[in-house]
Parts: structure tokens; C-alpha cells; sequence
């Protein structure tokens, strides 16, 4: 009788823990599903940082400045400073075109190789 009565009062406290852990809006599974997605977006970041800084054979923001200015044909323009970025899975420098104080576009520089990989803007 005594076994019984403790097994149904297990039972009843193990139905109300798992019926309380699954109230909308108190939910700590749904907290830490959040916690999990900004962690995982943290963590994107921090990979694509550390994969930068990781490289060894990386240009420098001077050399990525020079290699640029060999696209620059209008007079009075000038080179702002590089940026280091990964677009899409390349690392590149984004070096800006400045004229009169003013980015009017830029040039993207592979970051290992000094290669011209385009840009946006420039001047008319």
C-alpha cells in the first residue's frame, strides 16, 4: 500500500514538471532555442574574422591602395583607406574613390593576389 501511494506521487510530480515545461511564453526550451541562434550567428562572425586573420600571404592595406590606384584614370581622384572584407567567400580589400572630399565609389582588390575584382561608382 505504501509503495503504491509513493509511486502514484512520482508519477504526479513527474506529469506536472513535464506539463509546466512546455507552458507557452515560460517555456526555458524556447529561451534557449534564442540563446542557440544568437550564439550560432556569433559564432558565423567570429569564423569569418578569425578565417581573416588567419591568412598568411595577405596584402596590405598599402599594397591593396597601390594595386587600385592603377584603375584610377580621372585627375583629382584619390584612394580612401582599404577596408578588409569577405564577399562572398573571397577575402578583399574595398578600397574607396574619393573626389573633392567626396566617395563617389570603389574598387575591390583580392586581398592574396592584388587582383581587381571590380567595384561601384566612379566618376562621369
Amino acid at each position: 500500500m505504501v509503495l503504491a501511494s509513493v509511486m502514484i506521487t512520482v508519477i504526479i510530480v513527474v506529469a506536472i514538471a513535464l506539463v509546466a515545461s512546455d507552458i507557452p511564453g515560460g517555456s526555458s526550451n524556447e529561451l534557449r532555442k534564442e540563446e542557440l541562434v544568437s550564439a550560432g550567428n556569433a559564432n558565423n562572425t567570429t569564423n569569418s574574422i578569425n578565417k581573416i586573420k588567419n591568412l598568411k600571404h595577405i596584402l596590405s592595406p598599402a599594397e591593396a591602395q597601390k594595386m587600385a590606384k592603377k584603375y584610377i584614370k580621372e585627375p583629382g581622384v584619390s584612394l580612401g583607406t582599404p577596408e578588409l572584407k569577405e564577399i562572398d567567400d573571397e577575402t578583399v580589400y574595398v578600397v574607396p574613390v574619393v573626389t573633392n572630399g567626396t566617395n563617389v565609389g570603389e574598387i575591390t582588390i583580392n586581398a592574396i593576389t592584388g587582383e581587381n575584382r571590380g567595384g561601384t561608382g566612379g566618376v562621369s
